[in-house]
């Protein structure tokens, strides 16, 4: 019975349960969240609730997303099986129980807090032997960047538990967002072209080692500025023995700075792949408009930290829209070209991918006009519906088995 459970299709390739816990639970949290705001239920979380719906967002559902890629681009870039069957059980288990951190500051709260980063260190344990052989040297900051992603992920829980400062919960979490970004451009950056050249015609590119470097090791300088500028904004400068708060007030500059080159370069790296030419496709072209979500989240962010634009929007700008639609993109693509299907978008799924750009715009856009319940409400709606028809459509192909009786 133990083993014929493993052997479903659902356990065969990490994709496969990750993208469908990970939709079914970005659904519903995001209704709770709406709940809570609209006082229709009691806020039953422990913490500042914006502390746990930004948490939940970057730690539930968007890690159980990019844990399905990572998985999945790493097997086919080694060539190796590395989660299946009973190992992927227990790391989505994990990943599961370490959904209630904050419901309790009890046992409860702890233990679930302590899944969670088991979940972390059993991802590093399962890729670092594969990623760190001389010929995956290209793939290592992948690696890197995980590791960075789990001592956020730390620091932002002890923080929450107010064992560490609390006001820095927000810092690390968006920290955390970036660590993800980061993560999703170098993904991108190896499918995204690739794909181009499967599905048009005639599709060349130039590539750009420079750029490609400077994506890699950039966003290094942007932790280290930004955890600068949070430790210090709070600070009792009369403590601090000769320094004063304009000493510090350079960081703010040098991660708007970053952050402008992060929106440079990946314009630049953008433009090279010629994205115009997916018009006719929607299952790629879906891909392209995530990472112009981020191009222009990376501006928006940068503007905001001197004071030039709320952060909120540019933060959901990169959230709802660099990884949201880039993660709705990969997620339709992969649930059907990994199962030996038909990779065309349905009129459903174009649908879905029209209204979440909407809900990224009215998320973005509404609150510069003061309208805020209406940009909160609608664009969560909007993002609601958006993954409730990616279950309708792509839960039977995620449990089944491929047409063709191949492994995956």
């Amino acid at each position: 019975m133990k083993n014929s459970f493993f052997q479903f299709s659902f356990w065969n390739t990490a994709f496969r349960p990750f993208f469908w816990f990970g939709s079914v639970y970005g659904t519903l949290i995001l209704g709770l969240w709406l709940f809570v705001l609209s006082n229709i239920i009691t806020n039953p979380i422990q913490i500042n609730s914006i502390y746990w719906h930004s948490y939940e967002m970057v730690f539930g559902f968007t890690k159980a997303i990019v844990l399905g890629f990572l998985f999945t681009a790493v097997q086919n870039w080694t060539n190796t099986t590395i989660l299946k069957g009973e190992n992927l059980f227990y790391l989505v288990m994990f990943w599961l129980l370490g959904r209630f951190s904050f419901y309790s500051f009890g046992i409860f709260g702890y233990l679930s807090f302590g899944f969670d980063i088991c979940s972390d260190i059993l991802v590093i344990y399962l890729l670092l032997p594969k990623l760190i052989v001389p010929t995956q040297k290209h793939n290592r900051p992948i690696l890197y960047h995980y590791v960075v992603f789990t001592v956020f992920h730390i620091l932002s829980t002890l923080s929450a538990y107010s064992i560490l400062y609390s006001e820095h919960t927000l810092l690390y979490i968006h920290l955390s967002i970036f660590v993800v970004l980061f993560l999703i451009l170098i993904i991108g950056g190896r499918v995204v072209p690739f794909f181009s050249g499967v599905v048009i015609q005639g599709y060349t590119f130039k590539r750009m080692p420079k750029i490609e470097t400077l994506l890699v090791y950039l966003p290094f300088l942007f932790y280290f500025a930004k955890l600068i500028q949070g430790y210090f904004g709070n600070t009792n400068w009369g403590s601090i023995p000769f320094f004063h708060k304009r000493d510090f007030q350079i960081f703010i500059l040098v991660s708007s700075i970053v952050c402008f080159l992060l929106f440079v370069a990946n314009t630049i790296r953008y433009l090279s792949w010629k994205p115009w030419k997916s018009y006719k496709k929607p299952i790629l072209w879906i891909l392209y408009l995530g990472y112009f979500w981020v191009c222009i989240g990376f501006l928006l962010y940068s503007l905001s930290g001197i004071n030039l634009f709320p952060v909120s929007s540019a933060i959901h700008s990169l959230t709802v829209g660099g990884l949201g639609v880039f993660i709705y993109g990969m997620i339709t693509r992969v649930s059907l070209g990994h199962t030996g299907r038909s990779i065309v978008a349905s009129p459903l799924t174009v649908f879905a991918y029209v209204l979440l750009n909407l809900s990224v715009l009215i998320r973005v856009i509404l609150p510069l006009f003061h309208q805020f319940k209406y940009a909160y409400y609608i664009s969560g709606i909007g993002w609601m519906i958006c993954f409730l028809l990616f279950l309708i459509q792509y839960s039977k192909i995620l449990f089944s088995k491929r047409p063709d009786g191949k492994l995956s």
